[in-house]
C-alpha cells in the first residue's frame, strides 16, 4: 500500500465521524425544551459520546501516523480539535439554522467528551502495553 493511500486509510474513521457529527448538528433539529432534567438528558450524553469517539478517532489516528512527536503533544492537539470543531458547530447553528439553537450545556457536553476520549485512549494504551521484564 502506497504512503498516501496508508494516509487516507488511516484518517478514514474520524473523516466518516466528523462528517456524521456535521450532519447530526446541521440537520433539522427538535428544541427540547429546558427542564432542570435535561441538564444531563440524553441529548447531553448524545453530545459526550459523539465528541468522545471523534477524539479517540483522531488521537489513534494521530498515534497511527506518528503525527506530533509525544503523547502529550497528540493529547492536547486531538482534545482542542475536537473542542473547536463542537465549539463552531454550535456558532453555526446559532448563526445560519433557525430551527437550531446555541446551547452552552452542548458546548459544554462537547469538552467533556472530548477531554474524557483523550483520557480513555490514554488509559487503554496503558492497559494494551506489554509488561516489561
Amino acid at each position: 500500500m502506497s504512503s498516501n493511500k496508508k494516509v487516507s486509510f488511516i484518517y478514514l474513521p474520524v473523516v466518516i465521524w466528523t462528517l456524521i457529527i456535521i450532519h447530526l448538528s446541521t440537520g433539522p433539529g427538535v428544541q427540547i425544551p429546558f427542564t432542570w432534567e435535561n441538564i444531563i438528558g440524553i441529548d447531553k450524553l448524545g453530545h459526550l459520546f459523539f465528541y468522545l469517539v471523534h477524539t479517540i478517532l483522531l488521537y489513534w489516528a494521530f498515534e497511527k501516523l506518528g503525527v506530533f512527536n509525544s503523547s502529550q503533544k497528540r493529547k492536547w492537539i486531538s482534545f482542542l480539535l475536537s473542542a473547536i470543531l463542537g465549539i463552531s458547530l454550535e456558532v453555526v447553528q446559532f448563526s445560519f439554522y433557525p430551527n437550531r439553537y446555541f446551547e452552552i450545556l452542548d458546548i459544554i457536553a462537547n469538552i467533556i467528551g472530548s477531554y474524557l476520549g483523550t483520557r480513555l485512549f490514554l488509559i487503554g494504551n496503558r492497559l494494551n502495553r506489554p509488561e516489561k521484564q
